[in-house]
Order: structure tokens, then C-alpha cells, then sequence
């Protein structure tokens, strides 16, 4: 199960009365809700689509307002989509409050729960006569997720684009999210690999290819003075996913023993930088670095 399998569920019509949806941070859960709103007419919105949160600061809605709204009639004949968030805040025993309505559920409501962090055995326990949907985006799932995201703004992608935009960002959604409506914004019809360079490695002037010869070539000064350039437009994170994605094409080429080893370093210093960037761990790692890499 995964968002890919939610966004499925939306495209039959949400066919099931009653869904448990849950991740490990709110970032899908909002991708998925999102998603049951542009299903919905605009004019709508405002009577079919209710919202309770179990965290809320103000006050605590009771299963009875829930099931209550559930069973009202929906407006303008459509259906009506009930959602409860935050619900890893309740017990599981306050939950079962909810299981008489789902046994007997309204045949005009949609009841969509959403559980941020890992599902408790209890509520596993509980959750009979639900569609349970893990949300969490698997990598191998990564790119039906952009495909579909770039749909969204009307335009398309092509599938050496994806694996390069994911080459160069790395697998955490949130940055993936911020470069995709930042490539959508540019007005092409179709993203392309020469396009997503052109954003995510800055400079016309230098690419990161041209960073990655440098330092193959171990020329500090040339190294230095592209990364310079490249650092203005640039952010640590992509330019540090575009080494690793040209560090990965050459090494298939690599062809002896000393090569693969240099490779295989170069990896763990790629990596160790994307965990001090990640964590604000050391000044400079970018530039630290590039020393390492000249090193080899």
C-alpha cells in the first residue's frame, strides 16, 4: 500500500465508505487530502467537505459531532466528505466510539481518518471494516509520484528526466515537492533533462558536469572557482545531488580496482556531507568536501 494505491482509490470514486490513512509525517497525508479536494465542484467545498481535528487547540470534537455529520444529508445531492486528522491523539477505546458508524455507514459519506506516525497494534486491531492505506512514498514509487504531481500543472515529464530530477535531489519528498513546482513554473510543456540542469545546477555559465571534470582533472583552482559560481543560484543539497548523480554515471565506467575504490569513497563522503547538511552538522561542508574529493 502506498499513495500510489490511495490515488487509484480516487480515480474509481473512493468507493469505500470509511478510510484509515496514515504516515510517518503529515506531508502525504496532505497529498492525499489535497487530492480528494480537487474532486470536489468549488461551489461545494464549504458544505461537503468538513474537517475535525483530534489535536486541536481549541476543542476536542466528540465521536457523536462526527457521526453526526456523517449521517446529516450532503448538499446539492453529491456525497459528503468527513475527515477526522490527528487521530493517533485518541485512544484506542475513544476510537471504537467510531465502529457502530462504521458497521452501519451513510451510503452519501465519505469517513477519511488520518494517523501521523507508526500505527499502534491496538488500532490495528481495531480497524476492521476500514480501508487501511499506508501513504508513505516508497522510493520505487517516486516516480509515478512526480509523474502524477507534474500532471497536475497540465504538463508532462520525461522518464530520464524523473530519474535525473531524483539523481539530483535525493528521495525526501519536501525538496523533490519544492523542485517540481519550482520546474512547473517555467512554462515547458514537457521538463526535460537539459531543462531540469538548466534550474538545478544554476549557472549557464558552469554546470556541475563541469565541476565533476575538475575535479577528476584534480585542479583546485578550477574546482573552486566554478563552485563559486555555482553556489550563488545554487542550493547545497542540489548541487551535492548533482556530484552524486554524475559521480554514479562515471563509475560504471569505472574498470579497475582503484577506480571502484575511489568510486566507493567518494560515496561515503557524498553521503556523510548530505548528513551534515541535513543536520547543520560542521561549517563549510561543501567546501570540506571538495578537498576530500581531490583528495582521492
Amino acid at each position: 500500500m502506498s499513495i500510489k494505491t490511495f490515488l487509484q482509490e480516487i480515480d474509481k470514486g473512493l468507493t469505500s465508505p470509511a478510510y484509515l490513512l496514515y504516515a510517518d509525517n503529515e506531508y502525504p497525508i496532505e497529498e492525499a487530502l489535497s487530492a480528494v479536494k480537487r474532486t470536489i465542484p468549488e461551489a461545494e467545498m464549504a458544505f461537503n467537505f468538513n474537517v475535525f481535528d483530534m489535536d486541536s487547540a481549541d476543542s476536542i470534537p466528540t465521536a457523536g459531532e462526527i457521526t453526526d455529520t456523517l449521517n446529516t444529508v450532503s448538499f446539492f445531492g453529491s456525497r459528503r466528505y468527513v475527515v477526522v486528522r490527528n487521530l493517533q491523539r485518541i485512544s484506542t477505546k475513544e476510537f471504537k466510539k467510531f465502529q457502530s458508524y462504521i458497521a452501519n455507514p451513510s451510503p452519501n459519506s465519505v469517513f477519511l481518518m488520518s494517523y501521523t506516525g507508526t500505527l499502534k497494534k491496538e488500532m490495528k486491531e481495531s480497524t476492521k471494516g476500514l480501508k487501511t492505506i499506508c501513504l508513505d512514498i516508497r522510493e520505487n514509487d517516486l516516480p509515478v509520484w512526480i509523474k502524477e504531481k507534474i500532471r497536475q500543472k497540465g504538463i508532462t515529464i520525461k522518464d530520464d528526466a524523473v530519474g535525473y530530477l531524483i539523481g539530483v535531489v535525493g528521495n525526501d519528498i519536501g525538496l523533490l515537492s519544492s523542485e517540481v513546482e519550482k520546474l512547473a513554473s517555467f512554462g515547458n510543456e514537457t521538463i526535460t533533462i537539459s531543462g531540469i540542469k538548466e534550474i538545478v545546477e544554476g549557472s549557464r555559465d558552469y554546470s556541475v558536469f563541469d565541476l565533476t571534470n575538475a575535479l577528476r582533472e584534480k585542479n583546485i583552482e578550477k574546482v573552486f572557482r566554478i563552485y563559486r559560481t555555482l553556489s550563488e543560484t545554487t542550493e547545497p543539497y542540489n548541487l551535492l545531488g548533482a556530484i552524486n548523480w554524475h559521480y554514479s554515471k562515471m563509475s560504471m565506467q569505472a574498470n579497475d580496482t582503484r577506480q571502484r575504490k575511489d568510486f566507493s569513497r567518494a560515496f561515503e563522503l557524498l553521503n556523510d556531507t548530505d548528513i551534515q547538511i541535513k543536520t547543520s552538522g560542521g561549517a563549510y561542508p561543501m567546501e570540506h568536501l571538495l578537498v576530500r574529493l581531490l583528495r582521492l
